[in-house]
C-alpha cells in the first residue's frame, strides 16, 4: 500500500496543532501566573457621574507568542496549498508555480476588476470541475456573514501579515461572552451604586489606560472614592485586526474539514 497522498498536508496540520498547543499553554501560564500581567486603576468622573477603571500594563505579551502564532497560520496555509498540488496531480496534470488554494472575498467573474478572475484561474489550473465546485463552496463570498469575518479570510489575512509585513502583534482583551467575577465593592462619598449599571468593555484590544469598566454613580460628598475587586476574563488576539484564540482554533478545524472532504476527489 502506497503512502497516503494527503500525508504531507496532514503533517502540516499536525505541526500547526503543536504550535497551537504551545501557544495556548504559554498564554494560560501568562494570564494565571503571579504577579498578574495587568492591573486596574479606578478614577471618578464627577461631571459625567461615572466611575471608570483603566488598564495598567504590568507586563506586555511576550514576543514569542507572535512567532508561534505565525508558525501556526503558515502551516495551515501551506496545508491548503499542498492540497491543491495533490488534487491537480490526481487529475492527471502537473501543478505549477501559480497553483494555490484560492481564498476570495468577492466571486471572481469575467467582469471582475483587478484581474481577480485571472488570479482564480491561475490558482485552480488543472483541477477537476468537481473540485472547482467544492472550492467555490469554501469561499468567503459564499459564507452566511460578511466575507471579512469568514474563517478562511482570517487565515489568509494573518498568513499575509506574518509573511509579508511584520510579526503578528499580540493583543489582550477582555473575553466576550464570559462574566466578570465581582468580589467586592467599597465606596465613600458615593451613594451605593446599582451594579446593573456596571459595563465591561469586552472584545477590544487593551492598551495602557484603556477604560475596561465603567459604572454610573451618584456623588454625595467632597472625596468620592470607589474600590472594586473583580476578576476579569482575559483573552488574546493575534494580528492587526485581532483574531482571538478561539478563532485561531477554528482555523485549524476548518482546514481539517477541507482536507477530509477532499478525499472524495482522490477516489478514496
Amino acid at each position: 500500500m502506497g503512502r497516503d497522498p494527503l500525508a504531507g498536508c496532514i503533517a502540516k496540520i499536525e505541526r500547526a496543532e503543536v504550535h497551537f498547543d504551545s501557544l495556548h499553554s504559554k498564554i494560560n501560564a501568562f494570564l494565571n501566573g503571579e504577579p498578574k500581567p495587568y492591573g486596574f486603576v479606578a478614577e471618578i468622573d464627577v461631571e459625567a457621574s461615572q466611575a471608570l477603571w483603566r488598564l495598567h500594563i504590568v507586563e506586555e505579551p511576550p514576543l514569542e507568542w507572535s512567532t508561534i502564532a505565525g508558525d501556526y497560520v503558515q502551516n495551515l496555509r501551506a496545508a491548503l496549498d499542498h492540497l491543491i498540488w495533490v488534487l491537480v496531480k490526481a487529475n492527471g496534470h502537473e501543478p505549477g508555480r501559480g497553483n494555490a488554494f484560492p481564498i476570495f472575498d468577492v466571486e471572481p467573474t469575467d467582469k471582475s476588476s483587478n484581474g481577480e478572475r485571472r488570479k482564480w484561474n491561475r490558482q485552480v489550473h488543472g483541477l477537476h470541475p468537481s473540485v472547482l465546485r467544492f472550492l467555490d463552496l469554501c469561499q468567503p463570498y459564499k459564507g452566511p456573514d460578511r466575507p471579512s469575518t469568514h474563517v478562511l479570510a482570517g487565515l489568509r489575512t494573518l498568513s499575509n501579515e506574518d509573511k509579508h509585513r511584520t510579526l503578528l502583534p499580540a493583543f489582550m482583551a477582555i473575553a466576550e461572552h464570559k462574566e466578570a467575577k465581582l468580589r467586592g465593592l467599597e465606596t465613600s462619598d458615593i451613594k451605593r451604586p446599582d451594579l446593573e449599571t456596571l459595563k465591561v468593555r469586552a472584545g477590544r484590544p487593551l492598551k495602557e489606560e484603556s477604560v475596561v469598566i465603567e459604572m454610573a454613580i451618584e456623588v454625595t460628598g467632597p472625596n468620592p472614592k470607589v474600590d472594586l475587586k473583580a476578576e476579569l476574563p482575559l483573552d488574546v488576539g493575534m494580528g492587526r485586526k485581532p483574531v482571538p484564540l478561539k478563532g485561531l482554533e477554528q482555523m485549524g478545524q476548518t482546514v481539517g474539514r477541507v482536507l477530509a472532504h477532499s478525499r472524495r476527489f482522490l477516489g478514496e
